[in-house]
């Protein structure tokens, strides 16, 4: 087999090319990824598929789970299913030893589930393996009941996607039910920006805001802390994976997967790793997830570039839309900012001004003398018109419909 290099990171490397998890190299059948090279979402879902015609049991004995429509094709994802579940373990006995959660925890859990959705699933799995209650109510119950539940059993802890706890804030916040209190907020799916946070602690009453980190292909694998709630930096058992910064980019190996392993895989982020001590069970790496979304000349408008403009508007939500202008004119990109406003009294032109001066600070060349190659258009809305994914119910921050 050639010579066997036992690396302190529990990755080998295999002279006729590959990298291997360590405690693995015995199995015959293992996805490898030759001269070390890092593994792509598209390389990762081109295997996905190769999988079905070479593996005639690849969807025995799995835990199949479907990305949420984010990154754009719909996916799905075989791993094994006591190999998952050891995953979710990790991951709370981290979260019970760094006081994330407890057993005196009471649970209200309004992530979305069905049609191979599998958010509202694994926050259930968390708190019964931390021995603590969970109310289950899904995103798609209605407000009327949540809230009923909420002043019956008193929950502690609030868990959902901040678009689906945005929905209940407004409701409890007509109804003028000034009474509610959480202690911690779970959320996944999407950011929590500062301007919803503010909003939060004042429907909500509270401070803490737990964000989890991960995806489709890797699963869950990181959390924030009470210590690093409202920031960018999670936690995440070294046991479970191993985290690489390539260019900026976040290179995820898990470590505990026998079957259709995951090494070296560019999670498309942008982020680095925290000092911490070398003997310490737990990292911390701090996540910026920044994307290049357009080129003009020399001038290029990243995802974060953007995420920080809309941070200094005063807007409740946020969605933009890019897209060519016509099929036939794929050199010139429309930019459609839709906003739902905040409680001011700006007006719209007021707020699209200020909008534009911000993304001036892109260009080099005045936004008007890039008519030809940019269009800017905007969209006031109401919050229920937000485009959402139908399968996860994520909001859609940044859609791009030009592939």
């Amino acid at each position: 087999m050639g010579i066997i290099r036992m690396a302190p990171n529990k990755i080998v490397n295999i002279s006729r090319g590959g990298h291997y998890i360590r405690p693995y190299v015995h199995q015959q059948s293992i996805h490898s990824i030759k001269n070390g090279n890092i593994l792509t979402k598209e390389k990762l879902h081109e295997q996905l598929l190769e999988l079905k015609t070479t593996d005639k049991y690849w969807n025995h004995s799995v835990y199949l789970s479907s990305s949420g429509g984010s990154g754009g094709k719909r996916l799905f994802f075989a791993t094994d299913i006591q190999q998952n579940l050891r995953q979710r373990q990790i991951l709370v006995n981290m979260m019970l030893d760094e006081d994330i959660i407890s057993d005196r925890d009471i649970c209200l859990n309004l992530f979305q589930y069905g049609n191979i959705y599998r958010s509202f699933e694994i926050f259930n799995d968390f708190c019964s393996m931390a021995n603590c209650t969970t109310i289950p109510m899904g995103a798609d119950a209605s407000n009327e009941d949540i809230l009923e539940m909420i002043e019956y059993f008193k929950p502690n802890v609030l868990m959902g996607s901040p678009y689906r706890l945005m929905q209940l804030a407004f409701y409890l916040e007509k109804q003028e039910k000034n009474d509610i209190k959480f202690e911690k907020i779970y959320f996944a799916c999407e950011s929590l920006d500062k301007i919803k946070q503010d909003y939060f602690r004042r429907i909500f009453h509270c401070s803490i805001y737990i964000g989890f980190y991960g995806s489709a292909e890797t699963g869950v694998y990181a959390c924030q802390s009470p210590k690093y709630s409202s920031t960018k930096i999670y936690l995440y058992p070294k046991e479970l994976v191993q985290i690489e910064i390539v260019n900026s980019k976040i290179i995820v190996t898990n470590l505990i997967r026998k079957r259709n392993q995951l090494i070296r895989f560019n999670s498309g982020d942008v982020g680095r790793i925290v000092s911490t001590n070398e003997n310490s069970k737990y990292g911390l790496i701090e996540v910026f997830c920044s994307e290049r979304l357009i080129l003009i000349g020399n001038d290029d408008l990243s995802k974060s570039d953007i995420e920080e403009i809309m941070k200094q508007i005063d807007v409740t939500e946020w969605q933009l839309i890019i897209d060519y202008v016509s099929s036939r004119k794929t050199n010139q990109i429309l930019l459609l900012f839709r906003y739902v406003k905040s409680d001011t009294n700006m007006s719209n032109e007021t707020l699209e001004n200020i909008l534009k001066s911000y993304l001036q600070k892109f260009f080099a060349n005045q936004l008007t003398n890039l008519s030809e190659e940019l269009t800017l258009q905007f969209e006031p809305i109401e919050f229920d018109q937000l485009i959402r994914n139908k399968t996860s119910n994520k909001l859609l921050k940044i859609i791009d419909r030009r592939f």
